[in-house]
């Protein structure tokens, strides 16, 4: 029996089958007591057992010859690969190629299987230009895996089923180049198989759809737009993935704050626990532009790795000062929320977008607290005598951060700009300590509610809760990005009735 060149051991065994006039392929190994589980596993041993029945170069079919790993893990020479990677229990053919190979049920002896039509990503035939068909569902695998008697089947629906005409692209090009001759030198050669195949094809849907689009649902032909596009961009390596991901953030109606917003699917298939270590050189080029261009807060995880939490340029279209912002932009330094630059021009931090603008002017125009002057803070002096001393409860910074449920960071920015009172006091705490009356503690929490108090009121963990906020469009109080999260109280409450 001749073997094809980009035939594999499987393929070769059923047609060895169908030419003996065997019913089945598993038939036929118990009349010559060929052992098959070992041949469906790539065993090395049973490959050459095969290839000395055959009469065939074992080099030349172990080449061709996928082996199971276990747990889903395949190898096929040097490459790696995973169950997703290729078809394992369907069968797909081009409808072409068995017309003109094949003139009878009876000869499905004569078609070898194409190595490359076992895998998933590759979807047509460049030889006759046409999408593959697959084969219609088995009840039992071990039926599924006898290529030949599975032709001879549903030779007749073959025939009848329609040319669906395909474009080859140079993404299934490189693909099947690949599997049948072996890796290059790019740097898309050097990640695995499977990772590279996937990879392309949800950057592509990434690209085409924008960040909102889902993993599933997409058609074949999808799949292979969004396939080409993604090889259009990986085979020019990492600097180019880089400059496609810096790209995502200019586009119309972006937010160019969060990086897992921006990226989508592409930061959510990244993210998928199914993914192995193989995977990590592709995540880290992505973690690496992440780290360089938003700024995460510190332990945050991206992508398994903690940020450092440095704040850093995101790549979001610049914003102009304009109207209560430019009027107070001196103070926007102050607050931490803008900075000048050489030329003496006021612009706002990298994560400082027009709706914590919003919030700003929201704040300067209804939050009307009683503030601690600048001078007094300067000076050391108290705005309140020691009779007000005596009668006001006050709380030391860790108890108001407590009760606030926000970091101790927070607490002293907040008393810095005036929203909170502070007082310097060494009566109960030591010199130069910095109290918080109950009174100012009490009108805050009237008009804004942390983070963490949500959290604890709906019982839900903070991440999925702020995630949700966001989403629905519940405005921050405009504070830099390292301290914690405070929205108001009359937006919180809005959005809880909304939910119910």
């Amino acid at each position: 029996m001749a073997h094809a060149a980009c035939e594999p051991a499987t393929s070769l065994l059923s047609r060895l089958a169908a030419r003996n006039g065997a019913i089945s392929m598993q038939r036929f190994c118990g009349d010559i007591a060929f052992p098959i589980g070992p041949l469906f596993r790539g065993e090395k041993v049973a490959i050459e057992q095969l290839a000395q029945l055959a009469g065939c170069d074992v080099g030349a079919l172990e080449r061709v010859s996928i082996r199971h790993l276990g747990k889903g893990h395949f190898r096929l020479r040097e490459e790696f690969a995973s169950l997703q990677s290729f078809q394992r229990t369907r069968i797909r053919v081009c409808p072409e190629c068995i017309r003109s190979e094949m003139p009878s049920a009876a000869e499905s002896w004569r078609v070898p299987r194409r190595l490359q039509w076992k895998f998933s990503s590759i979807r047509s035939c460049p030889e006759h230009g046409s999408m593959l068909a697959c084969l219609p569902v088995e009840k039992y695998n071990k039926d599924a895996r006898d290529f030949a008697a599975q032709l001879r089947k549903h030779h007749g629906w073959i025939l009848d089923q329609p040319v669906l005409k395909a474009t080859p692209s140079p993404f299934e090009a490189y693909l099947t180049n690949r599997i049948l001759s072996g890796r290059g030198d790019r740097w898309i050669d050097r990640l695995e198989l499977n990772v590279a195949s996937r990879a392309c094809e949800v950057l592509g849907l990434r690209i085409a759809k924008g960040p909102d689009a889902a993993l599933a649902g997409h058609s074949e032909r999808d799949w292979m737009t969004y396939g080409a596009l993604g090889y259009d961009i990986l085979k020019d390596g990492p600097v180019a993935l880089t400059d496609c991901l810096a790209a995502m953030a200019h586009e119309d109606g972006a937010d160019g704050r969060f990086f897992g917003r921006l990226f989508g699917p592409w930061m959510a298939w990244l993210k998928s626990r199914s993914l192995g270590d193989e995977f990590e050189p592709l995540r880290d080029v992505v973690r690496r532009h992440v780290f360089n261009n938003f700024s995460v807060r510190k332990g945050v995880l991206v992508l398994g790795v903690p940020s450092e939490g440095k704040a850093s340029s995101n790549p979001q279209k610049s914003i102009s000062l304009k109207g209560v912002a430019k009027r107070n932009a001196e103070d926007l330094i102050y607050r931490g929320l803008a900075t000048r630059d050489a030329d003496g021009s006021i612009v706002p931090m990298s994560f400082v977008t027009q709706r914590m603008l919003d919030a700003y002017e929201r704040e300067k125009k209804s939050f009307r607290n009683a503030k601690c002057s600048s001078e007094g803070r300067k000076s050391g002096t108290s705005i309140m005598d020691e009779t007000d001393l005596a009668r006001e409860s006050r709380f030391s910074i860790g108890d108001a951060a407590g009760q606030l449920r926000v970091t101790a960071k927070t607490v002293g920015y907040l008393i810095q700009h005036g929203m909170l009172c502070g007082v310097d006091t060494s009566e109960l705490y030591r010199r130069g300590a910095t109290v918080v009356t109950a009174d100012s503690l009490t009108r805050f929490r009237e008009t804004f509610i942390s983070l963490g108090e949500f959290a604890e009121v709906v019982q839900r963990p903070q991440g999925s809760l702020s995630m949700k906020l966001r989403n629905t469009n519940v405005a921050l109080l405009a504070m830099p990005h390292d301290l914690s999260r405070i929205y108001w109280r009359e937006d919180v409450d809005a959005y809880l009735t909304t939910e119910k």
